[in-house]
């Protein structure tokens, strides 16, 4: 499971951790120092299909240098060999995909370092979206949840969603842990029941930050978001919406990437 331990401090004041055995890279009472990392969030707008890959994509994240990607509102199939063979390319040699259920969503979880599969499933949300829509990886010195919140019609099912992430997240305190994705929801407008809930988690001590730009989905709204555990030092978070001059998103299909930013954070694990 989680990577915990002892903090100390090093003469540079970089933190240390002395990590308890658990995962195959820690040896006995093994120290890690602590390193830098990016992680790229990112909404490809597949809408449950099989799409085909935006035209630049693998070029973007290339330029971008996330160091693990999270791909959400994605569809595993035949036809991304291509991508996996891109990624393969850049770095990315360890990938994970959540298991699809029904016609929902998948999330794509992808590192240049060794990951594992977790043991944490999605909230079991009638007809398996929230399941389908969920990632848990470990990897060396953390946890990571790749997520979509799918997007509930009723209050009835928003209320109960949030209800159970909320749990999760809450379980999870006290672990090295991030939570990123598209999460339908914005804490700065509290009125609706996701942006309560992530307030209040925010209140219990989970860092959540307010990216920089001005939204993360093209009509206006930020909702794209990482919850980021208070034993990881969170450094920045950026939406990003041009690559090397070359706007990324656009509400029209095949002009951008994607109907919404990037969302990438640096961390020191």
């Amino acid at each position: 499971m989680s990577s915990r331990g002892s903090w100390s401090t090093d003469r540079q004041g970089c933190s240390v951790i002395t990590t308890q055995p658990g995962l195959p890279w820690q040896s006995d009472n093994s120290t890690i120092r602590r390193s830098k990392l990016k992680i790229l969030s990112w909404n490809l707008g597949h809408q449950t299909r099989e799409k085909p890959l935006a035209a630049g994509l693998l070029d973007a994240i290339k330029q971008l240098g996330p160091d693990v990607l999270v791909l959400n509102e994605f569809v595993d199939g035949p036809t991304r060999q291509s991508l996996y063979q891109g990624l393969g390319e850049s770095g990315f040699a360890w990938r994970l995909v959540s298991d699809r259920v029904g016609r929902h969503n998948q999330v794509l979880i992808a590192s240049k370092s060794p990951l594992l599969p977790g043991p944490m499933r999605g909230p079991d949300m009638p007809g398996g979206a929230g399941a389908s829509n969920f990632l848990h990886v470990q990897l060396e010195n953390f946890e990571l949840v790749g997520l979509r919140a799918p997007a509930y019609k009723t209050q009835g099912e928003l209320q109960l969603y949030w209800s159970l992430l909320s749990e999760l997240v809450t379980g999870s305190a006290g672990r090295r842990m991030v939570w990123i994705g598209d999460l339908n929801a914005d804490p700065d407008r509290p009125r609706y029941v996701g942006g309560r809930t992530l307030r209040s988690l925010e209140a219990s001590g989970w860092q959540l930050p307010r990216p920089t730009g001005t939204w993360s989905f093209v009509r206006g709204t930020r909702i794209d978001h990482a919850l980021v555990a208070k034993e990881l030092c969170l450094l920045s978070a950026r939406y990003v919406i041009e690559v090397n001059g070359r706007l990324v998103v656009s509400a029209v299909p095949g002009e951008g990437i994607s109907d919404h930013a990037a969302l990438e954070i640096h961390i020191q694990t």
